[in-house]
């Protein structure tokens, strides 16, 4: 059994080997020789007026690649004002997410991932896809709002969609997004530009995208020009007049149980994630309840390629790719890459698998 750090994963996996991953879950997907579960979140109070604790966990298997993952995510969760979501795990600066990779062939524990660079590649790997399946052909400017970890797996993902000759990125914190201008340029070769608005980052831009935590929508759908196509990280950066101008909206796929599902104790709380929550109504008014933006259901990714639902028809469609969904899949296709990648370079730390087995039926 290994024990793979992030440093090991960033080893093995670029954006590249990421989208490759991903298509072959979806390929997998298609034939129905994969699967995946809705996200469920639990909540329990910490004892402190101003937190919440929130555990999450998603579930995928993969023919392909032989595996079944769990991902979960232990936090201490807070919502200032209502307008971002903050977290951390034992202090502030820390996080703790981990992927358990178990074998489809014999049920073996085969490896505990932290998650954290293996997320935000596989986030932005499905939003390559997505801009490869919606945008025009020709879209070759974006307009980033965000400029952290997923800002940065996005751009990567769109420029091995289309060939990305400019970006301009917003972010609040000046610093931050002049980093990334400087960071993603070198990186990737092209023009990124810090500009002074989430205005100008989305006007006139074929591809905009808001990747932050912001927990109200982050930019007006005036905004958009015509045959634009829009992506997100979560549900909650969207507005009723963007869902409202968009031509076509997509889903990357099945993100939690459906609004409304009657399934009891189950609650819908910050973006529209299935939960289910322990505390006094004092404590539960805490956690902000979801928004409609964060519960509606439309046709996915898998619909559109197999012909079931349209998508971009003209070049003057705006397109929105909503890009939750298929969580589980995502990890068990990109993780399973890894596995086997870090297999073959000798990385990690090995247990012994007798450690994770016993005698007692469970």
């Amino acid at each position: 059994m290994l024990i793979l750090s992030n440093d090991d994963v960033k080893a093995v996996l670029d954006m590249s080997g990421t989208m490759e991953a991903l298509r072959k879950g979806y390929d997998d997907l298609k034939r129905g020789e994969a699967t995946y579960g809705p996200r469920i979140d639990y909540y329990l109070p910490t004892g402190r007026d101003g937190d919440y604790y929130q555990w999450g966990n998603m579930v995928g298997a993969c023919a392909s690649y032989g595996v079944v993952a769990v991902r979960m995510k232990s936090d201490v969760a807070s919502w200032p004002q209502g307008k971002t979501q903050e977290k951390y795990c034992v202090r502030p600066g820390l996080f703790c997410g981990l992927i358990m990779l178990f074998s489809s062939n014999d049920g073996a524990p085969l490896a505990i991932v932290q998650d954290g660079y293996l997320q935000h590649m596989r986030v932005g790997g499905s939003m390559g896809i997505g801009v490869d399946l919606l945008s025009r052909k020709d879209a070759t400017t974006v307009g980033m709002l965000g400029s952290g970890g997923m800002a940065r797996s996005f751009l990567e993902s769109f420029a091995e969609a289309r060939p990305i000759d400019k970006v301009k990125v917003f972010s609040p914190t000046k610093a931050n997004r002049e980093a990334y201008a400087s960071e993603m340029s070198d990186k990737l070769g092209i023009d990124v530009e810090s500009v002074n608005s989430a205005e100008e980052a989305v006007r006139d831009t074929l591809i905009v995208s808001t990747a932050t935590d912001s927990m109200v929508p982050t930019f007006d759908s005036d905004w958009i020009a015509p045959g634009a196509h829009v992506v997100c990280v979560t549900r909650r950066e969207l507005g009723k007049e963007l869902i409202a101008r968009a031509d076509v909206v997509v889903q990357l796929g099945y993100n939690t149980i459906p609004y409304g599902t009657p399934v009891p104790m189950v609650e819908w709380k910050a973006g529209g994630i299935a939960s289910y929550v322990a505390g006094k109504p004092a404590d539960r008014a805490r956690i902000p309840d979801t928004r409609e933006e964060s519960t509606g259901v439309y046709p996915t990714m898998l619909d559109v390629e197999a012909g079931n639902a349209p998508g971009r028809t003209s070049d003057d469609q705006v397109t929105l790719f909503v890009g939750t969904g298929t969580q589980g899949l995502q990890f068990a296709a990109v993780c399973g890459r890894v596995y086997q990648e870090a297999k073959k370079k000798g990385l990690g730390h090995e247990l012994p698998v007798d450690w994770f087995l016993q005698d007692i039926r469970d």
